[in-house]
């Protein structure tokens, strides 16, 4: 019988070479698929506290321990400085990835990238199932989650959270009046048209011209409807010529906010009715709008309700929108919906605002909906997950948003989680180029059975649900747009 290791002193080292054998440590597991993991075990079992007190480093992914390989594993650093991870699904691992995967739990994969990330290619704008998040260096003790999000957590310091709680009666008041008129059947009502739309078969896939231009029609009408100023942003992507549907109410600064939905969907060369994705963004963005008019706005922000084309192409219309705010050169904004405030390029704006000359640099923000239909059975409550990376503005967003849910909700108030690495759709378009952006996406998204099929239909929306995430989208939009 060997000896009880609890009654001797071991070197670090040999403990890892223990630590490394199966036998001798309960909980073990390893990738039996690939030739090459780091060692782990369940966060729960009995080693898990002498490995996070021994191991030279670790880290917690899921309901695992990774930690730092024994020196016998010499096809691995010992370095965790040499390992990044990356959130994305896992049926988009490109084989590159994949021989460099060394562990990971759900969509989030730990790679040993000794040489760093840019040793590899790393699909970075395709659609939500087929792209990846940046990289991040690992940090030794980190708890990284893994399959689900963490809770959001407002800001202990966050103006907005103060003001939410000290605005007026009178203000509020006013917020749950213009939430009001946002309901489950305006959406529904919407989406119904919406996924319609289609010759001999419902699609709105931009390799479709007929019904890309059907779709472009549906929200030129539905926006003039509502006294909106509207324009087409006409670029040219892929071998196409596409088109962003822009509406916009001027505001007094030269400070701006989107809220936008990519119309488009898949598949491509069958029915695609697209209910949940992403026909119930565009349904949920056009409720948005009517509530947001029908109070007569005064914003100081210049707003933007926006219908992207050809997301599901790679992000090609939020990344012609962006240009167009990055390059006065190059796909400029329609002159009827460009902010008469703003006379040079915003990139133009952004140098002037590193050399420290910031009184005429404009601040853009965006709201993207994509996926805000559909209920997991995963979760006891409802979830509405906000995902950006975490900077200033963002974070601004987030807040406002959080208490919006709060306030305009109830006691139905959605579970709000949170990704900070995001990927996979259009708020990333804005997110490269510096603009703050925060993607509303329901929760467990990666469940959707059916995600890009021709049975993704209108029964597979929940239109309360829905109406909820309007109103968190609707109170971030009244109080940003005031800023």
């Amino acid at each position: 019988m060997p000896p009880n290791r609890s009654s001797i002193l071991l070197p670090a080292c040999l403990l890892l070479l223990l630590l490394d054998q199966p036998e001798v440590v309960a909980g073990r597991t390893q990738d039996k698929e690939r030739s090459f993991s780091l060692p782990s075990v369940h966060r729960s079992s009995a080693d898990a506290d002498r490995i996070r007190n021994e191991a030279s480093w670790h880290v917690l992914v899921g309901d695992k321990v990774f930690y730092a390989p024994p020196m016998s594993q010499l096809q691995l650093s010992q370095n965790a400085k040499d390992y990044y991870y990356t959130v994305g699904s896992e049926e988009a691992l490109t084989a590159s990835m994949k021989a460099h995967r060394v562990g990971g739990h759900g969509r989030l994969h730990l790679l040993h990238l000794p040489e760093g990330p840019q040793a590899i290619e790393v699909p970075r704008t395709g659609d939500r199932r087929a792209s990846f998040s940046a990289f991040f260096q690992l940090q030794s003790g980190s708890d990284l989650q893994g399959e689900d999000f963490p809770e959001y957590q407002p800001s202990a310091h966050s103006s907005l959270q103060q003001s939410s709680s000290s605005s007026s009666e009178e203000t509020k008041a006013n917020e749950i009046h213009v939430a009001s008129a946002v309901t489950s059947d305006s959406i529904k009502d919407y989406l119904s048209r919406l996924v319609k739309i289609g010759t001999d078969e419902p699609t709105r896939s931009w390799t479709n011209p007929e019904a890309s231009k059907a779709s472009q029609d549906f929200l030129l009408s539905e926006f003039k409807k509502l006294g909106l100023k509207t324009c087409v942003q006409h670029f040219s992507s892929g071998g196409r010529d596409l088109a962003n549907v822009i509406a916009y109410t001027p505001g007094t600064s030269s400070n701006t906010l989107l809220v936008g939905a990519h119309y488009d969907s898949r598949p491509f060369d069958a029915p695609a009715p697209g209910a949940e994705d992403n026909g119930s963004g565009v349904a949920v963005m056009l409720a948005i709008a009517k509530a947001f008019m029908a109070n007569k706005p005064s914003p100081k922000r210049s707003v933007y309700f926006l219908g992207f084309a050809a997301e599901e192409a790679g992000l090609w219309g939020s990344k012609a929108f962006a240009k167009a705010l990055l390059e006065s050169d190059s796909h400029e904004l329609p002159s009827e919906c460009a902010p008469k405030q703003i006379d040079d390029s915003f990139l133009q704006k952004r140098r002037l605002e590193k050399s420290g000359k910031t009184e005429a640099v404009p601040q853009h923000m965006a709201i993207i909906m994509d996926e805000v239909g559909w209920v997991t059975k995963k979760y006891p409550k409802q979830v509405i997950n906000f995902e950006t990376s975490d900077q200033p503005g963002t974070i601004t967003l987030m807040d406002t948003m959080f208490h919006s849910n709060t306030d305009l909700n109830g006691e139905s108030a959605l579970k709000v989680v949170h990704n900070g690495s995001p990927f996979g759709s259009d708020h990333m378009s804005f997110l490269d180029i510096g603009v703050p952006a925060v993607l509303l996406i329901n929760g467990d998204d990666e469940a959707y059975p059916n995600y890009h099929s021709s049975s993704d239909t209108i029964d597979n929306v929940n239109f309360d649900y829905a109406a909820k995430v309007a109103k968190v989208a609707l109170g971030g939009l009244m109080r940003v747009s005031q800023m």
